[in-house]
């Protein structure tokens, strides 16, 4: 069988009882009662994943589809969705998405009739919005939203690019479009839009978990996202015609719920506050707008909904970027062992990198090609190998005991630009020890020891 996110679910709940919370009560979405659940959870250091199955429709009807949450909450967690088993090292997962990242997959095409996202297909008046469990997020969001990731196809080739990005709802079949100047879908929409052309696009409301992490790997603009989520998947990305395009425009087959619809040229409408990936409520801005042509499930399906700015959402998207930027980093400065975006920074804005440096200006180097990379990051700090980069005690430590403000921190201005109120200037914090020269040597336990003594049986 094909890998989705129904197998997903079971497999887990089989592989790793109690990681998936069902909440069979009523629970409104559309009263923000969803997310509370889930804060709770987040203020209990309770990292699960969440099935709500009693849920309301936008329409303030009971949902035929329950809303899921959470499988990106933990590293282990993305872990199972590429088929890797325990994880013995954090970095192994970023390895394995790196490997899986330069990959190119299969395209397999299915007929309608064998596509499990066209057991029920609606189109025209009844493609009605209001029939999804669509919530509310934040105190002061603008609307009801979608935050699942959105698919579209180069106006002149036969690639697709997969990005997660948000629909605001505005009536039962016109919704937002938030394509920003850093997406490659603005990059598309543009494109058609030169040549008055409505843009065609789907959002693809649940899917395996392996299928949106590759979706937030660094690709370059060309790539087909669809051969790189096969990589990911590791066996042929199933695919079939749309609704609306046919075989112009191939969707996923194995999806939970899809919308299809077509980007208006030259058309912009406001959207926001929401609450976003950094914790903070998006201004107000103009974007453009999709008109649903269709919608499709299969049957039982699950829709699935993204919590912005919590540890799910900052994993979902920090987790491929390590990867896509370990690589980056690799060719230049061969002796970096890890790399983490923790938490602490949204998986966006703090980078720890860990080396074994042969020269005095690798550190700056790789911390420079970081920021290239990434258009949010502000800080990197350099580490030297014995430092683990998952254990933030640790690089604290670094960073106090092995830097001298003097020499070892530096400001360079003017160097991002992609949100104006995070600034503009970046940091970069050398907490290697110096190659020459005297350095005191670390306290360590024999590794003898270590493999003598076990503890497992004194705590869980």
């Amino acid at each position: 069988m094909s890998r989705d996110l129904q197998g997903f679910v079971a497999m887990e709940e089989e592989k790793r009882p109690g990681s998936v919370i069902r909440v069979k009560e009523p629970i409104d979405p559309n009263r923000f009662e969803t997310i509370a659940f889930l804060k709770q959870l987040d203020q209990r250091g309770v990292e699960k994943m969440v099935l709500f199955e009693n849920v309301r429709t936008l329409a303030g009807e009971p949902s035929p589809f329950p809303l899921f949450y959470n499988p990106f909450v933990t590293r282990q967690f993305c872990a199972d969705a590429l088929g890797m088993g325990d994880l013995r090292s954090k970095m192994d997962l970023g390895l394995e998405i790196s490997r899986r990242e330069l990959e190119k997959g299969e395209r397999e095409i299915v007929p309608r009739h064998k596509a499990p996202c066209k057991d029920v297909v609606v189109k025209g008046d009844k493609a009605d919005l209001r029939s999804l469990p669509i919530p509310m997020h934040h105190k002061d969001d603008a609307g009801p939203y979608l935050t699942m990731a959105c698919v579209m196809k180069n106006l002149e080739s036969d690639f697709y690019d997969i990005t997660f990005t948000k629909n605001m709802v505005y009536e039962p079949r016109r919704m937002s479009f938030s394509a920003h100047p850093h997406h490659h879908l603005e990059t598309m929409v543009v494109e058609y839009e030169k040549k008055k052309l409505r843009a065609p696009v789907i959002v693809v409301l649940g899917h395996h978990p392996a299928f949106y992490l590759s979706s937030c790997a660094m690709t370059p603009y060309g790539n087909d996202d669809y051969l790189t989520a096969s990589a990911f998947l590791q066996e042929p990305l199933r695919l079939t015609p749309s609704e609306t395009w046919g075989e112009d425009f191939l969707v996923p087959a194995d999806a939970e719920i899809i919308i299809e619809g077509e980007v208006l040229p030259q058309v912009r409408e406001s959207q926001n506050p929401f609450g976003e990936v950094l914790g903070y409520y998006q201004l107000e801005m103009k974007v453009p707008v999709i008109e649903v042509t269709a919608m499709t499930y299969r049957k039982k399906a699950i829709m699935q909904d993204i919590w912005a700015g919590q540890l799910d959402h900052w994993l979902l998207g920090g987790i491929p970027k390590e990867a896509s930027v370990y690589n980056v980093i690799k060719k230049n400065v061969p002796g970096i062992k890890a790399i983490n975006l923790p938490p602490s920074g949204c998986g966006r804005l703090i980078c720890y990198i860990s080396m074994s440096k042969r020269f005095p200006n690798e550190p700056r180097k790789a911390a420079m090609q970081a920021f290239v990379e990434m258009p949010n990051l502000k800080l990197a700090v350099i580490v030297d190998e014995d430092i683990d980069v998952f254990n933030e005690r640790e690089v604290l430590w670094a960073l106090a005991s092995r830097t001298h403000w003097d020499r070892d921190l530096e400001v360079i201005r003017q160097v991002q630009n992609f949100r104006g109120w995070l600034g503009d200037a970046v940091a970069i914090v050398d907490a290697t020890r110096p190659l020459k020269g005297e350095f005191p040597k670390r306290n360590e336990v024999p590794e003898d020891a270590m493999q003598r003594v076990g503890v497992s049986k004194y705590v869980k």
